[in-house]
């Protein structure tokens, strides 16, 4: 498949049956990491896979590919078989949404896969398929970037942010570090209040002292990108130890976060209905300095959405439509 497929809901036809030879790839690969999974006949998850970031934006189409070969190759072994026995795989990958670059991420990953049958989507999409157990409803995800997308009961799809860290990704990793950044250099100016996290933040990139950051943070700054996602955690735990400006960061992005999901529910017109909306990410790891402001701003738009967590993980999300994809077309 060449195009990107967002407007309908993808549902198991329960007439098809399989045997015991057909195997089933999902794979969500983000600006982290990359997961596989393997699923047999019989809805068993057999075989996983971990490897390192697979956004082809960030690290290049050459390691992207290279790290999912290497998470699928994990997987494989762990099921005990060869990837040309997968039937069918359902990759969802981040930095795929425009349509050159998911021609040309579905082009090397054919080359790269002996696999008959690859469906590629953005890793958004395949969230949103775990998150809601293929039902109507919204996803948020937050992680090295942000996004939110959602669909309704008519099978129509939206979504809202996503557009990477010089245009957007509001309330991500990367948003959480780059304003721990701008605290620190704000207080090493006197242009701001003193913050607890300047230690932790010039320890992290090795310095030791904020003058030294520019160079470590611009040159490649596309590279380092990952590195300021991970600052997230250290504004977590200053957060919790009281940091005032920390703790203003994180309500920020939840704010930011909602926001996108709110623009969701408008544009699919479900702000009167009951829903899930299920939030994934390592920012939510945070706990309820992010999820009670994000729940409150939701709620006052729609008030009868219920936030819970995913029922499947992404990459279950994806292992699932790859099985319904293919029964769907045979």
């Amino acid at each position: 498949m060449s195009t990107v497929t967002t407007e309908t809901v993808i549902s198991e036809p329960q007439t098809k049956k399989t045997t015991a030879e057909h195997y089933w790839l999902g794979i969500d690969g983000g600006g982290t990491n990359c997961r596989a999974a393997v699923m047999d006949s019989a809805d068993k998850i057999c075989g996983e896979g971990l490897a390192e970031a697979a956004n082809f934006l960030r690290v290049g189409l050459e390691k992207a590919v290279a790290h999912v070969s290497e998470a699928v190759g994990k997987a494989c072994e762990q099921a005990g078989i060869k990837p040309s026995q997968i039937t069918s795989a359902y990759v969802g990958l981040a930095g795929v949404s425009h349509p050159e670059h998911h021609r040309r991420m579905l082009g090397a990953l054919k080359e790269a896969l002996p696999i008959p049958e690859i469906t590629l989507e953005t890793d958004a999409r395949v969230a949103l398929a775990g998150a809601t157990g293929n039902q109507p409803g919204v996803v948020i995800i937050a992680g090295t970037g942000s996004i939110a997308c959602g669909i309704n009961s008519r099978g129509r799809f939206a979504r809202a942010g996503g557009w990477g860290p010089a245009m957007g990704d509001e309330g991500s990793g990367s948003y959480i570090g780059r304003r721990a950044l701008e605290a620190v250099m704000m207080a090493w100016d006197y242009r701001g209040e003193p913050t607890t996290m300047m230690e932790p933040v010039l320890k992290h990139f090795g310095v030791t002292s904020p003058p030294e950051l520019p160079p470590v943070i611009y040159d490649p700054y596309a590279e380092v990108m990952g590195r300021i996602a991970q600052l997230s955690k250290i504004v977590v735990v200053e957060a919790r130890n009281g940091d005032k400006i920390a703790g203003e960061i994180l309500k920020d992005a939840a704010v930011h976060l909602a926001r996108a999901a709110i623009a969701v529910i408008d544009q699919l017109r479900m702000e009167h209905e009951e829903f899930r909306v299920a939030c994934v990410g390592g920012v939510f790891e945070s706990g309820d300095m992010v999820s009670e402001p994000l729940k409150q701003e939701i709620l006052k738009f729609a008030p009868k959405v219920i936030i819970a967590p995913p029922i499947d993980p992404p990459v279950i999300g994806a292992v699932k439509m790859a099985k319904a994809s293919y029964l769907a077309g045979n």
